[in-house]
């Protein structure tokens, strides 16, 4: 994995808090591979593979005839020859499927397909065959900024798109919006019944982050005691040994209620271009430091190798299935150091 090392100083000071504790033996690691920054990613897969157990590209989108159309993007590959090389690495690949379009969210699309029982039953019998035709292991379902309307179209894909993979022998992996109770925070919580989602699902993992996010005020990331809360009302509805916890590798940097989301290797840059000191908050267990430019006053809350640790500690004190990196590529390689 090629690294800029940059702030040296700044990285000893932030690696030397990682304790010497062992990667903690979970059932499963998913490292999640965009599109857009492949060739990073997968250069990290590759060197710590013997860390992951799944490889989710983030490669398919919907359609508007409930077909799966591919992602466009630099370093886009042949899936089948990904699913082959990290087979022989004895990684399953488990694509993910996303409603986006031109790279933004589309609520729109995927919604219609999910209103019609028709178009439903066409987007499954597509997901059933890209699956078939590349060899994959399943697919990630990953449908976000849905509305409370969409939720029992929503639950019934899920459960439809279930039986189609069981009877092939795949597994569905479904992606659910962090909530610390089933209204959660608006409607794209209302959208996703976590227990209905289980009950189709293998797995299910809870994206535990963007508690903050690039258009609200500044703040940390996945702060320890709201983590905590995600997990403890999700184990309520959702069975211990289908949750999976989804664990932020990146960071964001605001400026007023705006934000650049950078991987930890750019916030590195910054830091040390800057000049900034950084400093843990116990609290919410996080990395956080601010700088100004020409007057305007910059604030930056990242996640890196202790506040991961801490996040992982939380997936195995509650006996969860696994944990599911968002994303591969620019991590900060001392996450690694705990394994063994």
């Amino acid at each position: 994995m090629t690294v800029a090392l940059v702030a040296t100083a700044a990285l000893t000071q932030l690696n030397s808090d990682v304790s010497a504790a062992q990667w903690p033996e979970l059932p499963l690691v998913i490292g999640a591979v965009p599109y857009w920054d492949r060739d990073a990613a997968l250069t990290s897969t590759y060197a710590h593979a013997r860390h992951i157990d799944v490889v989710s590209p983030w490669s398919y989108s919907v359609a508007v005839d409930g077909t799966v159309n591919a992602a466009d993007g630099p370093g886009l590959r042949d899936d089948s020859l990904l699913a082959k090389r990290l087979g022989n690495n004895n990684i399953r690949t488990i694509p993910a499927i996303t409603n986006t379009t031109a790279g933004q969210w589309d609520r729109d699309t995927v919604a219609r397909v999910l209103a019609d029982p028709s178009l439903r039953r066409a987007h499954v019998d597509a997901l059933t065959e890209l699956v078939r035709a590349h060899g994959f292991g399943g697919v990630q379902i990953d449908y976000e900024n849905l509305l409370s309307t969409d939720r029992a179209g929503f639950s019934a894909f899920i459960g439809e798109l279930g039986v189609a993979l069981h009877g092939i022998g795949r597994v569905l992996h479904v992606a659910v919006h962090a909530k610390p109770d089933d209204a959660g925070y608006g409607p794209q919580n209302e959208a996703q019944d976590y227990a209905a989602i289980a009950r189709g699902a293998d797995k299910v993992i809870v994206m535990a982050y963007d508690r903050h996010w690039a258009t609200s005020t500044a703040g940390p990331i996945a702060p320890y005691d709201w983590v905590d809360d995600v997990i403890r009302y999700a184990l309520t509805v959702v069975p211990r040994a289908k949750l999976v916890l989804g664990v932020a590798l990146y960071g964001y940097d605001w400026v007023g209620s705006t934000a650049t989301p950078l991987t930890w290797t750019e916030v590195m840059s910054v830091a040390a271009t800057q000049k900034s000191v950084t400093t843990w908050d116990e609290t919410t267990s996080s990395n956080h430091f601010t700088y100004s430019v020409d007057g305007v006053v910059h604030e930056v809350w990242f996640e890196n190798a202790r506040s991961v640790e801490a996040k992982v500690a939380l997936a195995r004190r509650h006996g969860l299935a696994g944990v599911a990196l968002w994303r591969l590529g620019g991590e900060d390689p001392s996450i690694w150091r705990l394994g063994p």
